[in-house]
């Protein structure tokens, strides 16, 4: 099967401008393996894994960089369903830290994404290369996703737990080069779908907005104009308070980690919108490890006749209260 309602191209450019050319460019269909997008099912370089991961109703696709494009944060479909699917907008985490001498590593790629393979929110996976390798492919058990990755020995273990009404994935990141790690930067970038990502009027349809006192990024769908009914609201945060983010429509993010600013904006941002947060992990000593948790939640959202029948039973119980009451006095 091939997802064809999209036809926005993610193709990496040495500069922001280069990004901003490509996703004007139409897009090359990539193989969809049901229910989970891989991008082992596309021509190229380090071909990667993607899993899902089922747990409390809902699926997860997992990949061994910790990239994810797809969420059912519903019931659990047979085949791939593109009105269900959450985060079609990619969740990327990203990296960069300093060696003694000042010098900068990156993944490689002008965003330093972990993960090889990104589609930009259009279900068609491109290369853009990594420097990061993989010691353990991704496997799954029950609700737990594992895998481990390297970036010239610095190592990161990533753990994967899908239940209930969220997920979260935790990163131990161990420092087993020949030399101190200094100013290591992590960050994930988001891009969720309340609406669900069926056509592009959808994508234009959630708000986005960032709460500094938690370190929140909450997505709300609307059911206004030609909006498909809200699937699921959602939110991400991190296991501690970030120390900048950029949030803005998506496009415009990926601009922006390209160019390396951050504007620290709290929105609310309407349309296609996306955040990267970025947490500073400080110094590793050789040996030494850290471990960060991304906590990701939706918030189940009744349908607009759903709603209608339960205002209809707080009436009635009211209605039925008041009676009571009156016959109580009489």
């Amino acid at each position: 099967m091939t997802n064809a309602s999209k036809d926005l191209s993610f193709v990496v450019g040495v500069a922001a401008l280069s990004l901003l050319a490509a996703l004007a460019a139409p897009a090359a269909q990539a193989a969809v393996i049901q229910p989970c997008v891989t991008a082992a099912a596309v021509a190229g370089p380090n071909a990667i894994t993607v899993a899902p991961i089922y747990g409390g109703g809902q699926i997860y696709c997992q990949s061994s960089y910790g990239w994810s494009d797809t969420w059912f944060a519903d019931s659990q479909p047979a085949t791939y369903d593109q009105r269900k699917d959450v985060l079609s907008g990619d969740n990327a985490p990203d990296l960069t830290y300093r060696r003694p001498s000042g010098a900068l590593v990156g993944s490689g790629n002008p965003y330093n994404f972990i993960s090889p393979w990104l589609d930009g929110g259009t279900l068609n996976a491109v290369y853009i290369g990594s420097n990061w390798r993989v010691i353990n492919d991704i496997s799954v058990v029950g609700n737990v996703g594992t895998s481990k990755i390297t970036l010239g020995g610095l190592d990161a273990d990533i753990t994967t737990t899908v239940l209930g009404s969220g997920i979260t994935e935790t990163f131990v990141f161990t420092n087993n080069t020949q030399e101190t790690i200094l100013d290591l930067l992590f960050s994930d970038y988001y891009n969720f779908h309340a609406n669900g990502s069926l056509n592009f009027t959808d994508t234009a349809c959630p708000t986005t907005s960032y709460d500094p006192l938690t370190g929140t990024v909450t997505t709300v769908g609307s059911n206004s104009g030609n909006c498909s009914p809200i699937v699921k609201n959602g939110s991400m945060h991190g296991s501690q308070l970030p120390s900048a983010w950029d949030l803005g429509l998506a496009a415009a993010v990926l601009a922006d980690i390209a160019a390396g600013t951050y504007n620290n904006a709290l929105g609310p941002v309407v349309g296609d919108g996306a955040i990267d947060m970025v947490w500073n992990l400080g110094a590793l000593g050789v040996g030494q490890s850290v471990t960060f948790t991304i906590f990701k939640d939706f918030e189940r959202v009744p349908e607009p006749g759903s709603l209608a029948v339960f205002s209809l039973g707080l009436a009635a119980l009211g209605w039925s209260r008041r009676r009571i009451a009156s016959a109580r006095v009489a």
